[in-house]
């Protein structure tokens, strides 16, 4: 097989399938693979915060300890510095946002998983989830009226009315896009990057010659780095993802 095909075996592999039902029309229930290994993150994160409270000491130890680095992490680094203590009541929904596409991401680095955040489907229904709470928010505070009415800038001269207050409108209803968008894409093309590296190590290796053993040995070593960085890259799409989504229920709050 040769570099184009096994690049497009990769990309076959990337893509969503159904475990059960099909897309034939012949059953209403659909499982993708990707929707296995999302409900199998979600599982994680409950289990992960169950066993966390489980034993609650003053000083926390194992699971407990890496849980209350996290929800600390959350809240002093993106609650407190976005929305202050008023956003403490907004904690429990910013942490559980937080880990569950964290614990997605993580699970798409280990070799044979795929992340729950690997398809647009997923990451788009998180954003909508995201759009219909801090809409919520607003109007529950606000009314609708005065809400609406928010999403032009004060200031704005009553000739340029008709033209900013649509677009505004459209740039609030292209949030969820553009936050899906933002998690699947980074998520899907470290896949590509990693799984490119792997072809050439597994290809040069197969070769046997000292040239391609410089290249599979350069590829090995980038897999690795690159590997690294999907770790880190997990991580800040995590937070990237929990700090708009406490901006716009920052922004829901205090209209201008």
């Amino acid at each position: 097989m040769d570099l184009g095909e096994s690049i497009q075996e990769l990309l076959h592999e990337l893509q969503p399938f159904a475990v059960i039902g099909n897309n034939t029309g012949k059953t209403s229930l659909i499982l993708t693979n990707y929707m296995v290994f999302l409900i199998i993150a979600i599982a994680l994160t409950i289990v992960f915060f169950v066993v966390a409270s489980r034993k609650l000491t003053l000083v926390p130890k194992g699971v407990g300890n890496i849980a209350e680095w996290g929800v600390e992490f959350v809240r002093n680094n993106i609650v407190l510095d976005v929305m202050g203590s008023e956003g403490m009541v907004y904690l429990p929904f910013i942490v559980t946002v937080f880990f569950a596409v964290l614990f997605n991401n993580f699970l798409g680095l280990i070799p044979g998983l795929k992340p729950g955040t690997g398809t647009l489907g997923t990451t788009f229904a998180w954003g909508i989830m995201v759009f219909v709470v801090y809409n919520w928010v607003g109007v529950k505070k606000h009314g609708l009226v005065p809400y609406l009415k928010s999403f032009l800038p004060s200031g704005t001269p009553w000739w340029l009315v008709w033209l900013i207050y649509p677009l505004e409108v459209i740039s609030h209803f292209l949030r969820p896009f553009t936050l899906g968008v933002r998690l699947y894409a980074n998520m899907y093309a470290g896949h590509i990057v990693l799984g490119i590296f792997g072809i050439f190590v597994v290809m040069s290796l197969a070769a046997l010659g000292p040239v391609t053993a410089v290249v599979g040995t350069l590829s090995l070593v980038m897999q690795i780095i690159m590997y690294a960085f999907e770790v880190f890259v997990a991580f800040i799409q995590a937070y990237v993802f929990a700090i708009l989504t406490t901006v716009y229920l920052n922004g829901a709050l205090h209209t201008h």
